[in-house]
């Protein structure tokens, strides 16, 4: 609490040549204060206070978004209103979108514009929809006495892959081209900083930092990091996720860029919140609340969710789960669902899927994250999976092996599983693994669907594979994710499977045995 103060108070001292770039990425639709174990968090109101804080010593203020700031089911009920209404009276300048103020379509995210009162800057998107193209700018310019500050902005070129927009939605995909004829236009219009807001990604930023001459800073977002870094001439900045922080890049500027600072400002029980948008905020999350029982399809059959059938055996709402995935993102192959992160431990009744139903069964907030797996690689994880199973006299000690939540459930193979075969072992190191002292013997058969047809695994052939963030980071025993890229999509599993029951509105999920057993 002390050091939020200083750093608060601090930044009173600067001088009139200040500027402060203040900024926030991927708020997801969290409008008032989370919980995290360390206390609560975030928030729009509190926000708002940091931005007055720094605005008060009479320097040049900013505050900036990178985007997805629309999201999950807040944004299915409420079409972003609440989020741009509060984003505007909280004081942002310019935001820059990110994927998911796309999912539910350009028209939805139109509509929500109509309450925002920041710019909105993307150079490489297109759209055919003229009102959308009068609001979204390719670039920014705005003067400040005698300094000129240019802005242009990026979202991802995996933009028509990560979600549905609907037509008319044009992304150029080389962000390089895209940045030097921004750079370029903003240099020849006098500008004395240039700024690319950008919701790509750390790795595509430091490419664009990299071959890109004449950028002072990135603002990104998207794989919600936190990061401080200068590459070759551009600082690269990233402020994480939800509004928990608040980056704030402090510097003197006098044709050159001085005493450059950036802090991480904790958005927590020290910050006051502005008393209008607090009250304001916390309505729409009431009603939010009461929403949350409001139908988005029917089940016609119960859905299991209890421990003793997802974490040992098909599960006709695991294959819904991991189903919902491959419909989302259809160019991937496979999709593995941790059988531990299905909640309720009970069965589902037939009848309305609620919100709240949703909730329930996934509360994690697990992001989906996309891996190339070889055939071989593939099945050891399943190896990995079958291990999760504990057969009287295995004699595989539970530290050896995958935890119970561990078991996977399935969509895009058909497997055979012959637990009198043993199973994966290994001497794990923390989430790694020191030796191992089984590969496993329990996978007695893998179907890949290619072009229509089940056809078996081919070892040497690469598979994009669907996981969880958890998965990706180790959990579970699930090492061999450690050591590989794993892009994070941002697409959240209860978003899939939303997405997927409105799809379909009446479901009848049966299990179609693609997990068996032999003998």
């Amino acid at each position: 609490m002390k050091r939020t103060l200083f750093l608060l108070l601090s930044a009173l001292l600067l001088n009139a040549k200040n500027i402060t770039i203040l900024t926030t990425s991927d708020l997801q639709s969290t409008i008032i204060p989370f919980q995290t174990k360390h206390g609560r968090f975030g928030g729009l109101a509190k926000i708002a206070t940091i931005k007055k804080i720094y605005e008060s010593k009479g320097g040049v203020v900013l505050l900036i978004s990178t985007g997805d700031d629309l999201f999950g089911p807040f944004y299915t009920i409420f079409h972003g209103k609440p989020e741009i209404e509060g984003m505007s009276l909280a004081g942002y300048d310019i935001v820059c979108p990110g994927n998911h103020e796309f999912d539910y379509g350009i028209n939805i995210y139109k509509d929500a514009l109509k309450f925002s009162k920041f710019d909105i800057v993307c150079s490489n998107l297109d759209s055919l929809d003229e009102s959308l193209k009068k609001r979204i700018h390719p670039w920014i310019l705005k003067s400040y006495g005698n300094i000129k500050i240019g802005f242009f902005g990026l979202i991802t070129p995996d933009l028509l892959k990560l979600t549905n927009p609907g037509n008319g939605i044009y992304i150029n995909s080389d962000l390089m081209k895209v940045s030097k004829k921004m750079v370029k236009l903003l240099k020849k219009k006098g500008c004395d900083l240039i700024i690319a807001i950008t919701h790509t990604g750390f790795n595509l930023d430091k490419q664009i930092a990299e071959n890109v001459g004449g950028i002072d800073f990135i603002v990104g977002g998207h794989d919600h990091e936190y990061i401080f870094k200068k590459v070759n001439n551009t600082y690269i900045i990233h402020d994480g996720v939800r509004g928990k922080f608040v980056g704030a890049l402090s510097f003197n500027f006098d044709g050159k860029i001085k005493n450059i600072r950036w802090d991480l400002i904790p958005v927590d029980s020290s910050v006051k919140p502005d008393t209008h948008i607090n009250s304001l905020m916390t309505k729409y999350w009431n009603l939010y609340k009461s929403k949350l029982n409001t139908e988005i399809g029917l089940t016609e059959i119960p859905l299991d969710a209890r421990k003793s059938v997802v974490r040992t055996r098909e599960s006709n709402l695991g294959d819904l789960i991991a189903d919902s995935w491959l419909s989302w993102f259809n160019g991937a192959d496979v999709a593995l669902v941790n059988g531990g992160s299905i909640r309720g431990d009970c069965v589902y009744p037939a009848g309305p899927i609620t919100y709240r139903t949703i909730n329930s069964i996934l509360p994690f907030r697990n992001e989906i994250m996309e891996v190339e797996l070889s055939g071989a690689e593939l099945k050891q994880v399943l190896e990995i999976s079958a291990s999760a199973l504990k057969i009287k006299g295995d004699r595989v000690p539970d530290s050896c092996r995958a935890s119970s939540g561990g078991f996977l459930q399935i969509s895009g193979l058909r497997i055979i599983i012959d637990t009198t075969n043993p199973p994966f072992s290994a001497i794990y190191d923390g989430r790694k693994v020191a030796k191992i002292i089984y590969p496993g013997k329990r996978i007695a058969q893998i179907l890949v669907k290619d072009n229509g047809k089940w056809q078996e695994i081919d070892p040497e052939r690469t598979y994009k594979v669907l996981i969880n963030k958890w998965m990706s980071h180790g959990g579970d025993g699930y090492f061999i994710f450690l050591d590989k890229k794993c892009k994070n999509t941002t697409v959240v599993t209860t978003d899939a499977l939303i997405k997927y029951i409105k799809s379909h509105k009446s479901l009848s999920p049966r299990l179609d045995r693609r997990i068996k057993f032999f003998p």
